[in-house]
């Protein structure tokens, strides 16, 4: 099942908790910068808010599949995502997760300056994530 899937390792749900504030901590940063930054700040603004989109990924697939995708290529977290939420991953929420890593390629290696409004409107994509994200979160059985 999860050879496909590339690299993954076993991670106990109990640990669900750690990966959420992990997610938390970035999405907090970005946050704070949106309101904070000068112009210069969009590219690192960005990269921080799409870490909080990928930590929150690895808490679904730690909360709900026990595993997390190790694999350097973030698309493999997100193809990994989409099996062990199956049908609970909507098609929206499949295409907002495949733009915000989109966005990752292009502010990280493209040599584009990403302005603040650039940026806001990636962490906007990312805070609609994060809001979908703990929902189903809190929405997992006990």
């Amino acid at each position: 099942m999860m050879a496909k899937l590339g690299k993954t390792m076993r991670v106990d749900r109990s640990r669900v908790s750690g990966y959420l504030s992990v997610g938390r901590a970035p999405h907090g940063t970005a946050r704070d910068l949106a309101e904070l930054a000068e112009s210069r700040y969009g590219n690192g603004m960005a990269i921080v808010a799409i870490h909080a989109a990928i930590a929150y990924t690895d808490a679904l697939t730690v909360a709900y599949g026990g595993v997390k995708s190790t694999d350097g290529d973030h698309a493999r977290a997100e193809e990994l995502l989409s099996e062990v939420l199956g049908p609970r991953l909507p098609v929206a929420e499949r295409r907002r997760r495949h733009a915000i890593l989109n966005a990752k390629s292009h502010v990280s290696y493209s040599g584009a300056y990403y302005t603040l409004s650039d940026a806001r409107k990636v962490l906007e994509k990312v805070d609609a994530f994060v809001a979908w994200a703990v929902a189903v979160d809190e929405s997992r059985p006990a």
